[in-house]
């Protein structure tokens, strides 16, 4: 009979998550029909590298990307390499970054219900609750359009919120376990999205000004500091970046998004494909949980729709340009959007606990919370399906094109056309992780200036752009969907050819000058160097066989007043030696970096050392080893 007893419990508890993952489950597989696979790409996602191809960009000190750069690559790569790891038998890091767009719902439906043990709430109950969290428009719409920085944060958001209310609410003799566990989930929070881990910090600091102290008030600042400090090492180098770019913060990892309509806010939806603006449901269904108990509103959902608020009128008002370029915009609101739903089903749920008033009116408000999941269920299962994101990677070159590339170390220019930015990236076609690399300032101006020339072809413009594409040392310039290639090539016959087109159909030139990551450029064309922004003649220009960022060659004799030019952009950083003496670095073309080469035979050496990035690498790398140690928990003692 004990047996029988034990049983019945542990199905009686394990019944209500259970049900919730495979209700949501079948409704993520269901929406995401037409979009299953393991090499999603789309709009704001980029494909998503391998394994290797994430850490190497992650480690490098210098990327080949926009012409050249030393930003920090963003920490979000090491995380989807780490956890990737685990997921090689399934096609490494692209099947994860699937398996979370797809199984978004469920595994945010997961979080939601773990992160509300603790509620003296029925297990029914929460699982309904966990349900409308998974399936909150923001949510939706965030994988339609293929937004990985808000699917990541609606599935730790609870967790964090969770984290942050256990360190305010109690010390005990497992602070730091729990201090340094919740830091590594802010850390993934400000990993894909700077906003919400600064949301998150502005609620933890919010509460430890408010709230009584306890028992223990050094053992609740020093939880407070950790959970500070700790996320901030944990991402090094990549808050250097964030410090110097307010639009990462703003715009996040996938971009700006046109302000949503009033309407659209009401309905907690952000905007785009993928959601209807059906979230006035939450609004209904919190008022009607406050009206049936007031006291729902003393709980910290109140505080957390408040930071979310607080979070949307900052993304609303505050319009900086875009990393890629472009004018002035505001934020996508997803994030805030999550932080908002957060805290209106955390009233809902505070309102269905028992302890206080009568019985019924938990059943009501519990009532309540099932017609929002079927609602938001609807529209969900409708409104889901659209949206850019879909299966089969991203564009690629062929075969051979690829290869290519890859030997030669040259960039391919890929054009872009409405929202897309015109993207230049060395050895490969573009991948996650590119556009949230920090430009050069003048690059994203003369990436639109191409791609003004190429969209529309005109004689001056258009050769203008084909030259410095070549001199900036691209091979391949991949057109707009639909662009023909013809009329460019007509107006240029001696700097580029059609080549064969992408595996989607998007026309291919082939740049035709001599050109290379390295090239020695004679006297005659190196005056022109210094003083246009493109080559009008490239005769002489001789490609170096020489590999980008650190150069070491040795140079032959000939004529003063050559130059050794680099495909890369110049920026505070580099430094040339010519014999062993330093020499300035002089700019070629505008804006690509160049040094005087002598008469006679001569030692030349361009480098870019990267040791600050080395330092803050160590940093983080024992900031991890802390958080392993730390984050852990300790068996406990039977008294």
């Amino acid at each position: 009979m004990a047996g029988e007893r034990s049983g019945q419990s542990i199905a009686w508890r394990i019944a209500p998550p259970a049900s919730l993952f495979v209700v949501l489950t079948a409704l993520g597989l269901g929406v995401n029909g037409a979009r299953l696979g393991l090499d999603l790409a789309g709009g704001r996602l980029l494909p998503v590298g391998s394994l290797s191809e994430l850490w190497s960009t992650y480690l490098a000190g210098w990327h080949q990307t926009g012409g050249g750069t030393a930003s920090a690559a963003p920490t979000s790569l090491a995380i989807l390499g780490a956890l990737g790891a685990i997921f090689v038998p399934l096609g490494g890091p692209p099947a994860l970054v699937a398996i979370l767009l797809i199984g978004d719902a469920p595994l945010a439906g997961l979080s939601a219900y773990a992160a509300t043990r603790r509620l003296p709430v029925s297990r029914w109950t929460r699982a309904a609750v966990s349900a409308a969290y998974a399936m909150v428009p923001a949510a939706t719409a965030s994988v339609a359009q293929g937004r990985l920085d808000v699917v990541v944060v609606h599935v730790v958001l609870p967790l964090v919120v969770s984290g942050i209310g256990d360190l305010l609410a109690s010390t005990g003799d497992r602070w730091l376990y729990r201090s340094s566990a919740c830091a590594v989930g802010v850390a993934v929070l400000g990993a894909f999205s700077p906003l919400a881990h600064g949301l998150a910090l502005l609620g933890l600091v919010a509460g430890f000004v408010v709230l009584p102290p306890g028992k223990s008030l050094l053992r609740r600042i020093a939880s407070v500091g950790i959970v500070v400090l700790l996320p901030l090492a944990l991402l090094l180098p990549w808050p250097t970046v964030l410090v110097n770019q307010p639009a990462l913060f703003l715009h996040g990892l996938s971009g700006p998004a046109p302000a949503p309509p009033a309407a659209d806010l009401v309905g907690l939806y952000p905007g785009g494909a993928g959601a209807w603006p059906i979230g006035v449901v939450l609004l209904v269904a919190t008022i009607f949980a406050v009206a049936v108990r007031p006291r729902a509103l003393l709980s910290a959902g109140l505080a957390l729709a408040a930071l979310g608020a607080c979070g949307l009128a900052v993304v609303l008002l505050v319009a900086v340009k875009p990393l890629q370029g472009g004018g002035a915009a505001v934020g996508y609101t997803g994030v805030p959007l999550l932080l908002l739903s957060a805290g209106l089903l955390w009233i809902i749920l505070n309102a269905c606990a028992s302890g206080t008033g009568t019985a019924v009116l938990p059943r009501i408000a519990a009532v309540a919370a099932v017609m929002v999941v079927l609602v938001l269920g609807a529209g969900a299962v409708f409104g889901g399906r659209g949206g850019p994101l879909h299966s089969g990677g991203g564009d690629q070159l062929v075969a051979a094109q690829a290869d290519e590339l890859d030997r030669s170390g040259r960039s391919v220019l890929v054009v872009g056309s409405g929202d897309e930015p015109t993207r230049q990236e060395g050895g490969r076609m573009p991948l996650f992780g590119d556009d949230q690399l920090a430009l050069t300032a003048s690059t994203p101006d003369r990436m639109t200036a191409w791609q003004s020339a190429l969209a529309q072809p005109s004689s001056g413009a258009t050769r203008a752009a084909l030259s410095g594409a070549t001199a900036a040392g691209a091979l391949f310039v991949v057109l707009p969907p639909g662009a023909d290639a013809a009329p460019i090539v007509a107006l240029a016959p001696d700097l580029a050819v059609a080549a064969q087109p992408t595996k989607d159909g998007r026309a291919v030139l082939r740049l035709l000058a001599p050109s290379g990551q390295v090239v020695l450029v004679p006297a005659s064309v190196a005056k022109q160097a210094v003083t246009s922004s493109a080559p009008a003649n490239t005769t002489g220009v001789t490609p170096v066989d020489a590999d980008l960022p650190d150069v070491h060659v040795r140079v032959s004799e000939g004529t003063a007043g050559r130059l050794l030019v680099l495909s890369a952009e110049q920026e505070a950083g580099w430094e040339a030696t010519v014999d062993g003496k330093a020499q300035p670095i002089v700019p070629a073309w505008g804006h690509q970096v160049a040094v005087s080469v002598p008469p006679g035979s001569s030692e030349v050496s361009i480098e870019h050392p990267s040791t600050l990035r080395d330092v803050l690498l160590l940093v983080q790398v024992a900031a991890v080893l802390f958080a392993l140690l730390t984050a852990i928990p300790a068996p406990t003692r039977r008294r």
